[in-house]
């Protein structure tokens, strides 16, 4: 089931989040857990949007997103900040209904379009087939450099 999360989710999506940044390329950046907890409740409390999907009453998958008006004009546009899920539950079917979900509260705030990314390096091509699969067009390459 996918839902909106709430404030008593928070300890669990920090669970994923910290598996997430394990298995990624940000795993060699700090992660602040408590940051992560502030900045979801903030989503959860009306700055974005956080849903969560559930089965047998846990939390087995999230994703995070925003919306913003674009710099150019007044038109919005929604993005995501993350999606996560347990790594024996990666199948496609909880992504795809967590992107369902977070496309319907995009078009019911008014955007007119979804930015989606893949940040992780983590499954590229899955998820660009997933991406495409539900309607989003390659849009052009997110490119990183060390510092």
């Amino acid at each position: 089931m996918i839902r909106a999360a709430r404030h008593s989710d928070i300890p669990r999506i920090i669970e994923l989040g910290t598996i997430l940044h394990e298995t990624t390329g940000y795993a060699a950046l700090d992660f602040d857990a408590d940051k992560v907890g502030n900045f979801m409740s903030h989503l959860i409390a009306g700055g974005g949007v956080v849903f969560v999907s559930e089965i047998d009453g846990v939390v087995v998958g999230g994703m995070a997103g925003g919306i913003v008006d674009q710099w150019f004009n007044n038109d919005l546009i929604a993005y995501d900040y993350s999606i996560f899920v347990e790594p024996g539950r990666r199948n496609g079917v909880i992504a795809m209904r967590l992107v369902r979900a977070f496309e319907e509260w995009a078009r019911l705030k008014g955007a007119k379009q979804i930015h989606m990314g893949i940040g992780t390096g983590v499954n590229v091509e899955g998820t660009s087939r997933l991406y495409e699969s539900l309607g989003l067009k390659h849009f052009g390459p997110l490119f990183i450099k060390e510092l």
